[in-house]
């Protein structure tokens, strides 16, 4: 399609800036906890030895390196060729050579129908308008095989009174991380798609996933996980 959305375009912020892919890691660990996050992820998806997991917007490959120990292959996907770069040194440093680190996005990789076992989504989908998330979340049912987990993380916005939920998330991110973090989180609201919790479930049950659990943090950060039923 002449008119698919592209993708490398950067929003926000400029995540091809070797720069912004050093201060990820430190500047995140100012509000996230990665290493629960990740276990929150696995003992949804509860990987096997022979699993395929496909992680899409992999940032610095924190969640493919951890999955990567215990899976046959990872699918690691993000547009950022530094990023990229960034996570192939440390899963170099780990002696990691199942991963599969590709240039691309949610609507453009390349994987066979019923093909993986779990995905994993981590601040990462709001990079797209609302009708591309839509179509992103299409595809990822379409590779799951029946059964199959999603692990869906992002900055969602609620759907009661949104306006002070934003404003209390960036004063709380300036109280985390200083001006450099409440500046992120600024930008983050004024030039990135983050959408309400109402269009993200609608989205999810449109596509034919069943949303068995939603958690909450900081009222803006939601996940959602997902199943590919064994039926249609």
């Amino acid at each position: 399609m002449d008119w698919l959305y592209n993708e490398f375009k950067q929003t926000g912020k400029d995540y091809a800036s070797q720069e912004e892919v050093e201060i990820y890691d430190p500047s995140h660990d100012d509000f996230r906890n990665i290493q629960q996050e990740i276990a929150h992820a696995e003992s949804w998806i509860i990987p096997v030895p022979n699993a395929s997991i496909l992680d899409i917007g992999c940032g610095t490959g924190s969640f493919s390196i951890h999955f990567a120990k215990n899976c046959r292959k990872v699918y690691a996907i993000d547009i950022s060729s530094p990023m990229l770069s960034f996570a192939r040194a440390k899963s170099v440093l780990e002696n990691l050579d199942n991963i599969d680190f590709i240039h691309g996005g949610y609507l453009n990789y390349e994987l066979p129908d019923n093909s993986i076992h779990g995905v994993i989504s981590s601040l990462s989908l709001h990079h797209l308008p609302d009708f591309w998330k839509e179509k992103a979340l299409e595809r990822i049912f379409s590779v799951l095989k029946p059964a199959g987990k999603l692990y869906l993380h992002d900055v969602v916005i609620p759907n009661e009174f949104p306006e002070k939920a934003i404003q209390e998330f960036i004063d709380l991110q300036g109280k985390r991380g200083g001006n450099f973090l409440r500046e992120d989180t600024l930008i983050h609201f004024k030039e990135e798609f983050s959408t309400f919790d109402w269009i993200v479930q609608t989205m999810l049950k449109n596509v034919g996933f069943q949303v068995r659990e939603i958690t909450t943090r900081d009222r803006v950060l939601r996940t959602y996980l997902c199943e590919k039923p064994l039926e249609p």
